[in-house]
């Protein structure tokens, strides 16, 4: 995986969990670091490269290690699910994040949209971005449905402008993940709030990066709708009235299946 949030370890919230490429360590390591955040009560979490075969990922997720996948490290449905499987009885998490388009039928090195629902009803948390490929909204609320009833996840972050359909998709239960630069107007941010509104009421949210200016009306108005907010900018002056904004949102840990990896980027 080469997405800016795949690029190594860093420190998470929580300073008893790790966050560790299968790259940057040998097996054994791993094996060893997993069961010692077990008994710390933290979580080491290992981004899966491709490096490891699905063998040792479930020996790993046995022993309680979260896994991070994705269509980059793998694409074989069977090696998903036995990870997954395996994971699960070691009580951690697995993540997945599809970078390529949605394919309707199977490809070699792809994989298919029935795959993903099959991973989202196994209880995969899937990750999504608009980024590289469009993303039809129909599918996203398939495989948000799908997610719900198996538990896990649907996150999705979106670039460019907002569009009505993200309070359904909200409706769903999904993560919506979405950059300050797309509140250009007083309607866009009215249609922000009412899927901040639908999310809330379905146990997810939208959270809004900030990393650049923003209008301050605009961010009160989103902040008062409850939709979480992520500053990724300097901190402001002590005298603007952004500040207290600033303050309380650093204050404010996201839940951690909330976005893929680390909360400081949109991928």
């Amino acid at each position: 995986m080469d997405t800016q949030s795949d690029l190594g370890a860093d420190d998470p919230a929580d300073p008893r969990d790790l966050i560790i490429r299968d790259d940057q360590s040998e097996f054994p390591t791993l094996l060893d670091e997993a069961k010692a955040c077990r008994k710390k009560h933290g979580r080491l979490r290992v981004i899966d490269s491709g490096r490891f075969s699905s063998s040792e990922l479930e020996w790993l997720g046995n022993a309680g290690a979260d896994i991070a996948t994705s269509d980059r490290a793998r694409q074989d449905l069977r090696e998903f699910i036995l990870i997954r499987d395996a994971v699960k009885k070691g009580k951690a998490l697995a993540a997945y994040f599809h970078h390529g388009p949605f394919e309707d039928g199977e490809k070699e090195k792809a994989v298919s949209f029935s795959s993903l629902k099959i991973m989202a009803g196994s209880g995969y948390d899937l990750c999504v971005s608009n980024r590289r490929f469009n993303r039809e909204f129909s599918r996203l609320e398939e495989l948000a449905f799908t997610c719900s009833k198996s538990g896990s996840r649907l996150t999705y972050y979106h670039h460019g402008s907002i569009d009505p359909a993200l309070q359904d998709l909200g409706r769903r239960g999904t993560w919506i993940h979405i950059a300050a630069e797309s509140l250009d107007s007083s309607d866009v941010v009215r249609l922000v709030r009412d899927c901040a509104g639908a999310a809330q009421a379905a146990g997810s949210n939208i959270v809004l990066h900030v990393d650049g200016p923003i209008e301050f009306r605009y961010l009160e108005e989103v902040w008062a709708a409850g939709a979480r907010v992520l500053f990724h900018t300097p901190p402001s002056d002590y005298r603007s009235p952004q500040r207290p904004y600033e303050d309380r949102a650093g204050r404010m840990r996201l839940d951690p299946r909330a976005y893929y990896l680390y909360p400081q980027f949109m991928v």
